[in-house]
C-alpha cells in the first residue's frame, strides 16, 4: 500500500465506525490526521484514538504512546468514569525501521493507571498483520469487523466524499447536543430575580429584612403560624431573604443554575420544577427545622436536582460538559451545610428532591415518557410531599424554636409591644430555655405589664443563672422600689454598681436611696 492508498484507508475506518456503526465524534485535529471517537452504546466507556501518521522509528513510537496515554486517562477523569478503556490505533504506510513490537507490548502492560487500559494497535503496510488486527480492535470495541475486501478500491474523489460526510455528522452530532442546552430562554429566570428583589426593597422599606418580625409578617417560614392554617407561608418563604448577603448569593445562584435549567427544559417546565422543589424545601425545613426562615434556596438547590435528572437521561454527556461542575459544587454547599449550624440543610435537601422529581414528571422537551410513568412519578411526588407534612406536624416542632421565640419577643419589646412578648417569652421557659437573659426579659415585661411580683421572682432566677448581670441587680432595685421595699432596693442597685461602676443611672439611684 502507498501512501494514498493509506489515506483512504484512514477515512474508511473513521467513516465506518463513525457512519456505519454510529460512533461519536470527540475531536479532530487541525490536520484531520487524528481523530478521537467514543463507542457510546457499550456500559464501559471505550474511546478510539486513530492517527494517520507514518512512522520511521520505534522510539517515536514510545514515547508517542506515553504522551497518548495521559491523554486518554485525562478523558476518563474528564468524563467522571471509574473505569475506561482506549484503543491508540496508527495507520502507518510502514512498520518503523527498527525493532518495535516490545515497545507496545510493554506499553499495554504497564499503565499509567490501572483505570485507564490503553491498548495500542499498529495497522501497517503488511496485509495479514493488518487484517489481525483490525480483528483484535473490533473484538475490544465489540462491534462486527469491516469487510475490507474492496476498501483498497476506493479513489482520491470517493475519499474527499467519505472524509466530508465524517466531518459533516460530526458537526450535526455537536449541534444536537448544543440544541439539548439551549432549548429555551431565560424569562421566567429573570422575572424571579426581579419578584424576588422587590420583595426585598418592600421588606427593607417597611422595616428590616433581618428583623424576624417583618419577616414572619411578610410570609416567611415559621412553624406555629403555618400549623395554625397559613399553608401559603411555604410559598412566600421563596420570595423573601435574610439581610443582604442572603439576597445576593441566592440570585447570583438563581441567576447561572436558574437560567440553565430553563434553557435546558423550557419556560413552563422550570415554572413546574422551581415551584415543586421550592415547595418541597419549605416542607422539609418544617419537618425538620423549628427556626424562622425564608429565601429561595431549596427552589435553587431543585436547581440542582433539574440538572442531575438531566445526567440521568444524557449521562455521558452530562459527565463530558457540566456534571463534575455540578457534582462538586453540590457536594461543597451541602457539606457546608452540615458544617454550619445556621444553614437550613432541610430545605436544601428537600428542593434537591423535589427538583428532581419535577424533573422527572415534566421530563426533558425531546424525550416525553408514557402517561403511565408520568402519573407513578406524580403519586411518588405528591406522596414524598405529604410525608414531609405529616412528619412536620407529628414532630415535636409546632410551638417554634424556644431561642426564636426569645429573638421575636426581644423585638416586640423594642416597639412596645409587651402584650405580644410576654407569651412568646413564658412559652419559651416553659420549653426549658435556661438562659439569664429570657428570664431578665420576662421580668422587664411583666414590669411593664405590672406584675411586679413575676418580674421579682424572675429576676432573682436571672441573678441566680448570671451573678454579674448588672442589669438585672438596677431592674430588681427598681421593682423593690414599686414593692416599697427600700433598703432591698439599695442592696440591689449596689450590687449592680460592684459589678459595673461607671454607669450613670445606677449611681443615680444609689445616691437618692442612700440619701434617705
Amino acid at each position: 500500500m502507498d501512501v494514498l492508498r493509506h489515506d483512504l484507508f484512514y477515512w474508511q475506518l473513521v467513516h465506518y465506525l463513525v457512519i456505519e456503526q454510529g460512533m461519536r465524534v470527540i475531536e479532530v485535529s487541525p490536520s484531520q490526521q487524528e481523530i478521537w471517537l467514543e463507542h457510546e452504546h457499550s456500559k464501559k466507556r471505550r474511546v478510539l484514538r486513530i492517527v494517520r501518521a507514518d512512522i520511521d522509528w520505534a522510539n517515536w513510537l514510545r514515547r508517542e504512546i506515553d504522551t497518548t496515554t495521559k491523554k486518554f486517562d485525562d478523558l476518563r477523569k474528564q468524563f467522571g468514569d471509574r473505569s475506561m478503556l482506549g484503543l491508540n490505533i496508527y495507520v502507518s504506510t510502514y512498520s518503523p525501521i527498527d525493532a518495535w513490537e516490545h515497545h507496545v507490548l510493554e506499553a499495554n502492560n504497564n499503565q499509567l493507571n490501572p483505570r485507564t487500559n490503553v491498548e495500542t494497535f499498529l495497522l501497517e503496510n503488511r496485509k495479514q498483520e493488518r487484517v489481525s488486527a483490525i480483528k483484535q480492535v473490533f473484538e475490544r470495541i465489540m462491534l462486527p469487523a469491516p469487510n475490507l475486501a474492496n476498501w483498497d478500491l476506493v479513489d482520491e474523489i470517493e475519499m474527499e466524499y467519505l472524509k466530508d460526510e465524517v466531518l459533516q455528522e460530526a458537526k450535526r452530532r455537536r449541534k444536537h447536543e448544543e440544541s439539548l442546552f439551549t432549548y429555551g430562554k431565560p424569562i421566567f429566570t429573570y422575572v424571579l430575580l426581579a419578584v424576588i428583589l422587590l420583595m426585598f426593597s418592600v421588606v427593607e422599606y417597611i422595616g428590616s429584612s433581618t428583623n424576624m418580625r417583618t419577616l414572619i409578617e411578610f410570609g416567611a417560614k415559621y412553624n406555629p403560624l403555618i400549623v395554625e392554617g397559613e399553608w401559603w407561608r411555604f410559598f412566600s418563604a421563596m420570595f423573601l431573604h435574610i439581610g443582604f448577603l442572603h439576597l445576593f448569593m441566592n440570585s447570583f445562584a438563581l441567576f447561572y443554575l436558574g437560567g440553565a435549567v430553563e434553557k435546558i427544559f423550557g419556560t413552563r417546565r422550570f415554572i413546574i420544577i422551581y415551584l415543586v422543589a421550592g415547595l418541597f424545601g419549605s416542607a422539609a425545613s418544617f419537618a425538620f427545622n423549628e427556626a424562622v426562615s425564608a429565601g429561595a434556596s431549596g427552589a435553587i438547590f431543585g436547581c440542582f436536582g433539574a440538572l442531575l435528572y438531566f445526567g440521568v437521561i444524557h449521562r455521558r454527556l452530562f459527565w463530558r460538559t457540566i456534571g463534575m461542575s455540578v457534582v462538586v459544587i453540590l457536594t461543597i454547599n451541602l457539606a457546608l451545610g452540615f458544617a454550619v449550624p445556621m444553614i437550613d440543610n432541610g430545605a436544601h435537601i428537600g428542593g434537591l428532591v423535589g427538583g428532581f422529581l419535577a424533573s422527572a414528571f415534566v421530563h426533558l422537551p425531546s424525550h416525553l415518557p408514557r402517561w403511565k410513568k408520568q402519573f407513578l412519578i406524580f403519586i411518588l411526588t405528591s406522596a414524598a410531599f405529604l410525608a414531609l407534612l405529616g412528619f412536620g406536624f407529628v414532630n415535636d416542632n409546632k410551638s417554634g424554636s424556644p431561642l426564636v421565640n426569645v429573638q421575636l419577643a426581644q423585638e416586640y419589646i423594642q416597639d412596645d409591644k409587651f402584650e405580644n412578648a410576654y407569651p412568646l417569652l413564658v412559652e419559651a421557659i416553659d420549653e426549658g430555655v435556661e438562659l439569664a437573659e429570657a428570664y431578665f426579659l420576662l421580668a422587664y415585661v411583666e414590669a411593664h405589664l405590672e406584675r411586679f411580683e413575676d418580674a421579682h421572682h424572675h429576676l432573682l432566677l436571672t441573678i441566680e443563672l448570671r451573678e454579674d448581670f448588672h442589669e438585672a441587680h438596677y431592674n430588681l432595685a427598681l421593682i423593690y422600689l414599686e414593692l416599697g421595699q427600700d433598703e432591698e432596693a439599695l442592696t440591689s442597685v449596689t450590687r449592680a454598681l460592684e459589678h459595673e461602676p461607671d454607669d450613670e443611672n445606677y449611681r443615680l439611684l444609689y445616691e437618692e436611696l442612700h440619701q434617705e
